[in-house]
């Protein structure tokens, strides 16, 4: 019985185009991991720092103690940027309706902005789970051309002859999928988690305009 070739022994017998494909999709596949990996940290902390923020802040009797110590952070993201920018525009005026049109516009810009931080990476992750499987396949054309190609130089044909051929060729697939199933699983994730981030931003504007309206009502009931 005929010792099974290992994945080496597949790339070294590979030729040079099958071996240039090969090293590619490992590139594409590291790569991805990599954006996989970066994407799951940072989708992950904003979504805790969502929840830690509202329950520290509708938890809150005094928005202005809120509002002074996020001011002193410079790091500032999601919510509690939003939150800022919102409190900044409401100190301008007295009047709440030109309030309301202001932190809107503000807000929507700032909203803007962090979702386009998120969503870096998600190009590349789109591409490489595109791209990837037709890469593996010109790699298995190519290397079946050639086994079959090397047919006819021999009298005698077995399936030992295009064996490893075929193989070579077979490995090109499975690479081109295992660099695109986890970008494609990856990207789908990201983008699902990126709209459920942007809508609790969304929420809460909404929410604490409603609180600035109350706030409002009470302060002139009291005039």
């Amino acid at each position: 019985m005929q010792a099974e070739l290992s994945f080496i022994d597949l790339f070294l017998g590979a030729s040079l185009v099958v071996q240039l494909v090969m090293i590619i999709l490992f590139i594409l596949a590291g790569t991805s991991w990599w954006f996989i990996f970066d994407k799951w940290l940072t989708l992950s902390r904003a979504r805790k720092d969502i929840y830690l923020f509202e329950e520290e802040f509708w938890n809150s009797k005094n928005i202005e103690n809120i509002f002074n110590t996020l001011k002193r952070k410079e790091d500032n993201f999601g919510l509690s940027q939003i939150f800022i920018v919102a409190h900044e525009e409401s100190l301008k005026f007295d009047d709440f309706q030109m309030a309301e049109e202001r932190i809107y516009k503000s807000t929507e810009i700032i909203i803007s902005r962090q979702e386009e931080k998120l969503e870096e990476g998600l190009s590349f992750l789109s591409t490489v789970a595109s791209v990837s499987p037709f890469i593996g396949l010109f790699g298995t054309v190519w290397g079946v051309m050639n086994a079959f190609s090397g047919l006819a130089q021999l009298s005698q044909v077995s399936i030992n002859a295009v064996a490893p051929g075929i193989s070579e060729a077979l490995v090109a697939t499975a690479l081109g999928l295992f660099a695109a199933i986890p970008a494609l699983i990856s990207y789908n994730w990201s983008v699902k988690a990126i709209d459920s981030i942007v809508k609790s931003y969304e929420n809460f504007i909404s929410e604490l305009l409603i609180s600035y309206q109350e706030f409002n009502v009470q302060e002139k009931s009291k005039k």
